[in-house]
């Protein structure tokens, strides 16, 4: 097993581990989860479930599986990127360290992001050639 294959294999469980901590975090919170916020609450949930699953996007670049179909890959990186954009824009404070923190998260989910990127639209031999996006 080469280094990149250990490295994307540990980065799979961190980043896996890390959101389903995440989603638990958000449904097992103090506050009553379907009672107050209900829009926001339910999108952190909803955002966090396809989180989950388009992790083991990941694990299909690693090796090279094909989990669900192309289209809803796109759909998973396009909605995930968005969502990032929108917490950059929206969320950007100008306190130093706040920016901290997206430097961090930045850094942290940049392979994520690539592998993602790679899955989708990289590896056609894996989807086939009718699928040239």
């Amino acid at each position: 097993m080469n280094k990149t294959g250990v490295f994307w294999e540990v980065y799979f469980w961190f980043i896996f581990s890390c959101f389903v901590c995440t989603f638990g975090l958000i449904v097992f919170n103090d506050e009553e989860v379907f009672l107050m916020n209900n829009y926001s609450k339910m999108f952190d949930i909803f955002f966090v479930i396809v989180v989950i699953i388009s992790s083991f996007g990941i694990r299909g670049y690693r090796y090279k599986k094909k989990y669900f179909s192309k289209e809803i890959w796109i759909f998973f990186f396009f909605l995930i990127l968005v969502d990032s954009i929108n917490y950059l824009f929206f969320e950007y404070d100008y306190f130093f360290l706040k920016n901290m923190s997206y430097l961090f998260f930045s850094i942290v989910l940049f392979p994520w992001y690539f592998a993602l990127y790679k899955y989708t639209f990289k590896m056609n031999e894996l989807w086939g050639t009718y699928h040239n996006y």
